[in-house]
């Protein structure tokens, strides 16, 4: 009775009226949505022998018909059959979400056409049946819907041709609304409102985004005026720019204008907004409904879709975006695996970053399809392989892989066993107690920074680690951290160096790569160096150095940025979508580097040094694979009402034809919790059952440290390690 009233709590049952059993959780109607990434094993098909055979909790359900397709009779009608739907998987257990474009839709004679703003298809609703839906969507605007497209200067607009792989592009096109038009977003909150009305528990909605070189409309303009005001104190623009008449400025076109870096952060600052009044509206009519968005498609830098302002830190902030959605993998190429020449194809750091960003909420993975025509005439064995290695990867990173197109065996085991093992991952959060600062600050601004090249080189010597964003420094989530790293941030607020300096006063272990701090959130120099006085410097040294401050220490590593910027030679694979090019003319840090390995040889031998340091500064207190390994990341995360931590093990060595090489030898040295003392350890590295495993335990630094052998991992394994 405990444990189901444990359950109960976590899942904060509504009503008890028909009680359903599902993946070992207890549903009622009319329940709250378990939110809770442990529980999430989204299956696409909404087919009942589909989702029990797999495991699955999340499908999608039956949403609203957009207005401009449908009469309002047949609007009625088809949303009484949406709600009957989608009552009928909550009946069952089922957490049901929905998809939602939030594009104009439009169609040309040819294909090859270039498509003009009259020809979208809210021209004729505008036209002839808005008044049907003014409960939804208000009056008719004064402004005809080819006034709310996203906009260039010279006043074209850009659009996308969507067709499945293998497949030719068709007359249809889509184009995209401006989030600052009030007339385009008093329409998107009608459709959010009829999406929530319809009884699903969330939309993902997909298209939010601002594309490249837009939008250059009025409304953008006097919104951009006032972002200024109220983010740009005066004194910082006239020191950057020599201006701070926010109206009448030009607005930036590119990269090297005046208030680019302002621009850019504002543009998704824009789409951030845009997501809050969405889920606002929604949450009127369910208040529990869940939204995210689809801005980063994995072009561009990182986890940013630098020119389409996808800026997950914003989107993952508190009232923001409930989950996640993000299609992440850049084409065949950055699927996880090992290559032909044996490189290890990891997307690790990009997952770490959104579970940083979003903290800790779930995150959906949208990867490469395992299907053809990408994988032609794929065998059982090619799918069930890289099925697990997707599976596993996101497992591991507190994150949530979207079966898709079809499920092979292999897949089908894995949702069986982490639904064997759902009670210890429920409320199991991603930590560790290293952390790497990641900030978009500095790429906005057009600088360098190496959070994620430093990650890949962390996971490489088996050191297991999570990221932190900017916020976490003053929200006192590093409190228990030993050691936090800074992978060379010039852009960082004196008062999150402060807030550093008090992390090492307590007795936390800071180290610190390059000027980092010199610079603050604005891009202008800061009139104090916080790190370098910590140092006993007025300036940053020349050489390593190493201080005790207080309980703790701060260490600093010198870095020379060179001409060329550690910038990694990338080519243009093909044909890319409006979410930009691979930007490896800007930024090191990019999938080519970090995901296939590919970084600059001299930034490699900087990040290699700072994580021998690492060893050097906290020896006896680092969680990781004690035997070197070429293939298998290490992560962990905690579980404290299951008073419990979880050990994760990826073995990257899968081929595409299929081959799965198990992982042997390995030792894993695990440091537990301040007080915590180790019960039993129980194991799996096959996707069977756990079996007890034994462990050598002793007091290191006034932590207890734990030593056990996993006897193998064929793709994934899992250690729980319960406490005391």
């Amino acid at each position: 009775m405990k444990q189901l009233k444990t359950w109960f709590n976590k899942l904060t049952v509504l009503a008890a009226v028909t009680i359903t059993v599902l993946g070992g959780l207890v549903f009622a109607q009319g329940w709250e949505p378990a939110a809770d990434w442990g529980h999430w094993r989204l299956g696409q098909k909404s087919d009942l022998d589909f989702l029990q055979k797999n495991n699955m909790t999340i499908t999608f359900g039956s949403g609203a018909p957009n207005f401009e397709y449908v009469t309002r009779a047949k609007f009625d009608k088809e949303m009484e059959e949406a709600k009957a739907f989608n009552k009928s998987y909550h009946d069952k257990g089922y957490i049901v979400l929905r998809y939602l474009s939030s594009s104009l839709n439009g169609k040309t004679a040819t294909p090859k056409d270039i498509p003009q703003k009259n020809q979208i298809d809210f021209m004729d609703f505008y036209n002839s049946r808005w008044e049907n839906f003014e409960d939804y969507i208000g009056p008719k605007p004064p402004e005809d819907p080819t006034t709310w497209i996203t906009v260039r200067t010279d006043g074209t607009f850009p659009h996308y041709r969507y067709a499945p792989y293998g497949r030719e592009k068709t007359e249809r096109f889509e184009t995209w609304g401006c989030p600052n038009n009030p007339y385009y977003v008093r329409m998107m909150e009608g459709r959010i409102r009829a999406q929530a009305e319809t009884g699903i528990d969330g939309s993902y909605v997909d298209w939010t985004h601002i594309a490249g070189e837009t939008c250059y409309c009025d409304y953008t303009r006097e919104a951009f005026a006032n972002y200024l005001k109220q983010n740009l104190p005066a004194g910082m623009a006239l020191e950057k720019y020599g201006t701070s008449d926010y109206e009448n400025i030009a607005l930036p076109k590119e990269r090297g204008d005046d208030f680019w870096m302002e621009w850019i952060t504002f543009r998704g600052r824009s789409v951030a907004e845009f997501h809050h009044r969405l889920r606002t509206v929604a949450r009127k009519y369910n208040p529990h409904f869940m939204i995210s968005g689809n801005v980063f498609g994995g072009f561009g830098y990182g986890p940013i879709a630098y020119d389409a302002a996808g800026n997950m830190e914003m989107l993952g902030a508190e009232s923001y975006d409930d989950f996640i959605y993000s299609e992440m993998q850049e084409f065949l190429d950055t699927a996880p695996r090992k290559d032909s020449v044996g490189t290890k194809i990891t997307n690790s750091p990009a997952l770490k970053f959104l579970t940083a960003a979003a903290h800790n909420k779930p995150i959906i993975v949208y990867a490469t399809e395992i299907t053809p025509p990408i994988f032609p005439d794929p065998s059982e064995k090619v799918l069930s392989a890289m099925a697990q290695i997707n599976i596993a990867e996101a497992e591991a990173n507190h994150t949530i892989f979207r079966e898709k197109r079809q499920t092979p065996p292999g897949a089908t085991r894995f949702y069986e066993f982490l639904s064997a093992n759902e009670k210890d991952l429920v409320g199991a959060k991603l930590t560790s107690n290293i952390g790497i600062l990641a900030s978009l600050n500095q790429f906005l601004a057009n600088e360098l920074s190496f959070a994620f090249s430093a990650s890949r080189i962390l996971s490489d010597e088996g050191i297991s680690h999570v990221m932190l964003v900017e916020d976490d420094l003053l929200s006192g989530k590093i409190k228990d951290m030993d050691l936090v790293m800074i992978p060379y941030l010039p852009l960082l607020s004196v008062e999150k160096q402060q807030a550093l300096k008090k992390y090492v006063e307590n007795g936390g272990v800071l180290l610190v790569l390059g000027e980092s701090g010199k610079k603050n959130q604005y891009n202008v120099p800061n009139d104090r160096l916080v790190f370098a006085e910590m140092l006993g410097e007025k300036d940053y040294p020349e050489s390593y150095v190493e201080k005790k401050i207080g309980k703790g220490k701060i260490a600093y590593i010198p870095v020379t940025i060179p001409s060329d910027r550690f910038l990694v030679p990338a080519k243009k694979k093909g044909e890319f979508t409006t979410f930009g090019p691979t930007m490896a003319d800007i930024f090191p840090d990019i999938p080519e580097g970090y995901t296939r390995n590919n970084m600059d040889p001299d930034l490699r031998q900087i990040l290699k040094k700072a994580g021998a340091r690492i060893r050097k500064l906290i020896p006896e207190q680092i969680s990781m694979l004690t035997k070197k390994t070429s293939y298998v990341e290490m992560t962990t995360m905690t579980n404290d009402e299951e008073n419990l931590m979880l050990v994760h093990l990826v073995n990257y060595d899968v081929t595409l034809n299929g081959t799965i090489t198990p992982a042997r030898d390995l030792q894993v040295q695990l440091s537990l919790p301040t007080g915590k003392k180790v019960q039993s350890v129980d194991y799996s590295g096959t996707l069977s059952d756990l079996q007890p495993l034994g462990f050598k335990s002793g007091q290191k630094s006034g932590k207890e440290v734990i030593i056990f052998e996993p006897d193998k991992v064929d793709v994934y394994g899992l250690a729980v390690v319960r406490f005391e």
